[in-house]
């Protein structure tokens, strides 16, 4: 007996479905043909040819396109040293004063440690406020040391901590002070 239909292949059906997605991703990611000034990657040319005005130059030096999240780039140029570098004992005579590895968090920034000196802050693990602290830290004494061309004060980096503690986005800051730290440490 003969077989009326073929039987099912899952490519006759995925192969259209992933083909009309991929499609739908370009003509969105085209603009809008209906709004010539809808932005679109294609769409400064199509006005151009549809006006007969000369196609635009592109600009050799755009302008940077905003993110919605906070990107932790340190500015060009700067030196820091990481937390592991600070915790290290070998490293104690690179601290400058007037902190001291046995020095209370406390007394330096609001009291998000309480009872732990800047070392055991350093020595911490995890993430979260924990990592936060541990650059912290570091960031403060980085910023102190007159060996370091760090890119932020000791005052500023104080302030940036108590800004956020407690309850305040510590990932984000922890970001900026992690990529600020790890510029390259010109220390021994």
């Amino acid at each position: 007996m003969k077989q009326l239909r073929e039987p099912w292949k899952w490519q006759a059906v995925v192969a259209p479905i992933v083909f009309g997605f991929a499609l739908m991703i370009v003509v969105t990611s085209c603009g809008d043909a209906s709004n010539p000034s809808a932005p679109s990657a294609v769409g400064s040319a199509r006005v151009a040819a549809n006006t007969g005005e000369p196609t635009p130059t592109p600009d050799p030096d755009p302008d940077p396109t905003p993110t919605p999240t906070p990107t932790p780039t340190p500015p060009a140029g700067g030196e820091g040293c990481t937390p592991g570098y600070w915790k290290q004992s070998h490293h104690f005579d690179s601290w400058p004063a007037p902190y001291l590895p046995s020095q209370q968090f406390s007394s330096v920034f609001e009291n998000a440690f309480p009872g732990l000196t800047l070392l055991q802050v350093l020595e911490l693990q995890g993430g979260g406020l924990n990592a936060l602290g541990r650059h912290t830290v570091a960031a403060l004494l980085s910023a102190a040391s007159p060996g370091v061309d760090y890119d932020l004060t000791a005052a500023e980096v104080i302030a940036a901590f108590n800004a956020v503690f407690p309850g305040g986005d510590y990932e984000t800051l922890k970001n900026r002070l992690d990529a600020l730290n790890n510029q390259g440490c010109p220390l021994n």
